[in-house]
């Protein structure tokens, strides 16, 4: 770890307690000595500063800069996260130039430095205290911004004091908070005594500004303790800690050396707990989510809008089956999610029938469907309007018939699934007519099989839909008589068979269309190119891939099961991949599948990627 300023007093140019009275670390370095070892570059950090009185003590702080070719530049005196003062400097070769802090700075406190040249230079900053038994001197080079610690980095270091007996001695930890960063530095500073936890206390500062306080002030619990060790934790922005050992009777001090770790925990969030209420149900579903953290300054939720509080509860509706994840953000910026999932009850499938509505001649008769997902007898049906007298409406299996009554008016009936979510409906409108309209033009708005491919012997079901049409005609089907406008009619297929289903108006207007049911005897197992199969190949060799052993290639597709190597399978042609090595050795699995009427079949190809 690079050292940095350690200040001994509890504050600077403010009020402090006797205990706390402003001490400097005397060292027996000149500032060129310590300069260097000090990092060198164009952009430098130190502190902290002081200028000011205090109790029973004065402070001031020059900046020393120094190089081995000649420079210029400045040197800005942070506080609270902004400049209040600089000062330019320039330094001949193998020169040393002294900046004196700025009279602003007086009685602003402890203050951060910061050294930019154009050419990199070192630098150390040292800070006078005068006191009525002497005058103490620290000397502290600045470091680079590369020396700050990180969000999950650690310092520390043994020898701490918090006594108050002029015999012994007390500490002050601080930290130095980057005028680059943009988050409120954090640090947690733990006490030990003998390997005991004795507490923990937080420094805290903006970026660009110097924070310390009394080791017995920021843990109480070690007051009067001695040979104590201390663990700095750096929660949020880019922080340098530091401690001082402060003679108590003497006004000596003496730096306390940390250890750094980097990386040495997790900045993230902890979700304590995290409940949905309820998980299940129909939608729209109001569901209230309630959770608490820890070490996070906010949540999100999946599906709500905008932050939320580190810990509480929210009430929002669910649409859809899926995951409800919860976000917690720490201060870092680093996230912990958690995950619960909502279940929703599929509402009943609206029964509408095709065709929906109709126009018709009293005393004449329209057919149609419901749909065929619709279990059968789960649908009822009354007229909610019935202005054609004796029409009537009835249901058999999916098929209803409508016959109008004797006199004009418009018939509704609501026809009604009742489910675990409620009941879902739809209607079906009549207009009677005394005279017949004009014959429209035939049209078939639908022919479809279902499945629309089998493996033989293939159950299909045949449908068909129109508008203007009194009866079809459909060769090949098995049938009790006419088939009306709009139907269904299942049939058993060996091979592959083409329907011409031909609609007819009731003035002898005709359409046709034609449906091909394609019936496949078995599956088909796509062939790899055994050449190249299951071979061992060097990273990123390329090799063509020949697959055969199916009657159409281009119902060939690959899916991916293993890519150890970054590899690709990628298809140039009906039957035709090329198979490309990525850059890791490891294993690459792709499997070529080919899906008919019997279903789904496919071939593996493997290759071992090896280093060269």
């Amino acid at each position: 770890m690079r050292h940095t300023v350690r200040t001994s007093g509890e504050s600077f140019g403010r009020p402090a307690t006797a205990a706390g009275a402003a001490l400097t670390l005397l060292l027996a370095l000149a500032g060129p000595a310590l300069a260097a070892g000090a990092a060198q570059g164009t952009d430098l950090w130190g502190g902290p500063g002081a200028k000011g009185a205090g109790l029973s003590a004065t402070f001031d702080t020059t900046v020393f800069v120094t190089g081995n070719f000649p420079a210029s530049g400045t040197v800005e005196f942070w506080v609270g996260g902004a400049v209040v003062d600089s000062a330019p400097f320039s330094v001949p070769a193998r020169g040393t130039a002294a900046v004196v802090t700025p009279s602003t700075l007086d009685g602003l406190g402890a203050f951060l430095i910061r050294v930019r040249a154009d050419v990199p230079v070192g630098a150390w900053s040292e800070t006078y205290n005068e006191t009525p038994g002497g005058r103490f001197g620290l000397a502290i080079p600045a470091f680079g911004p590369s020396d700050f610690l990180n969000p999950g980095d650690e310092a520390s270091g043994g020898g701490a004091s918090a006594s108050t007996d002029p015999a012994s001695s007390r500490t002050n930890a601080g930290v130095l908070c980057s005028g680059n960063g943009t988050q409120t530095c954090e640090v947690e500073v733990s006490v030990y005594d003998s390997g005991t936890l004795l507490g923990t206390g937080t420094l805290s500062g903006v970026p660009g500004s110097a924070a310390q306080q009394g080791l017995a002030a920021l843990v109480p619990a070690a007051a009067g303790k001695t040979v104590l060790t201390l663990r700095f934790r750096v929660l949020a922005g880019a922080s340098q800690p530091y401690a001082i050992l402060n003679d108590n009777g003497t006004s000596d001090a003496s730096l306390l050396p940390l250890a750094v770790t980097r990386g040495a925990f997790s900045t993230a969030p902890v979700i304590t707990s995290y409940v949905l209420t309820p998980t299940s149900g129909c939608a729209p579903l109001p569901v209230t989510a309630t959770w608490s953290t820890t070490g996070a300054v906010k949540v999100s939720i999946s599906g709500v809008g905008g932050d939320l509080p580190p810990s509480g509860s929210k009430s929002f509706n669910v649409n859809a089956t899926g995951d409800v994840v919860l976000t917690a953000y720490a201060a870092s910026g680093i996230s912990s999610s958690q995950t619960l999932r909502v279940t929703l009850t599929a509402p009943a499938e609206a029964p509408v029938p095709t065709p929906s509505e109709a126009t018709l001649v009293v005393g004449k008769k329209v057919s149609g469907l419901l749909p065929p997902t619709i279990p059968v007898g789960s649908v009822t049906y009354a007229f909610t309007q019935q202005q054609s007298t004796g029409s009537t409406f009835t249901l058999t299996y999916n098929q209803f018939v409508y016959t109008a009554g004797s006199v004009p008016g418009t018939d509704i009936v609501t026809l009604t699934t009742t489910g675990p979510c409620g009941d879902v409906t739809a209607t079906f409108t009549a207009t009677v007519t005394a005279t017949p309209p004009p014959p429209g033009k035939p049209v078939i708005t639908s022919f479809t099989a279902e499945p629309p491919e089998g493996c033989a012997p293939a159950s299909v079901l045949l449908s068909w839909t129109t508008l203007n049409v009194v009866a079809v005609d459909l060769p090949g089907v098995p049938t009790l008589g006419p088939l009306p406008a709009n139907g269904a009619v299942a049939v058993t297929l060996n091979v592959p068979t083409t329907f011409t289903l031909t609609a007819y108006n009731s003035a002898g207007a005709s359409v046709s269309s034609t449906l091909l049911v394609p019936v496949d005897l078995t599956a088909f197992y796509p062939i790899i190119d055994p050449a190249v199969n299951n071979q061992i190949w060097p990273v990123n060799a390329s090799t063509p891939v020949t697959v055969t052993g199916v009657p159409d290639p281009s119902r060939l597709r690959v899916v991916t099961s293993k890519n150890e190597s970054g590899g690709s399978f990628l298809p140039v042609g009906p039957g035709l991949y090329v198979y490309q090595a990525g850059p890791n050795p490891g294993q690459d699995v792709y499997r070529v599948f080919y899906t008919n009427g019997c279903g789904n079949a496919y071939g593996e190809f493997k290759a071992t990627v090896v280093a060269p």
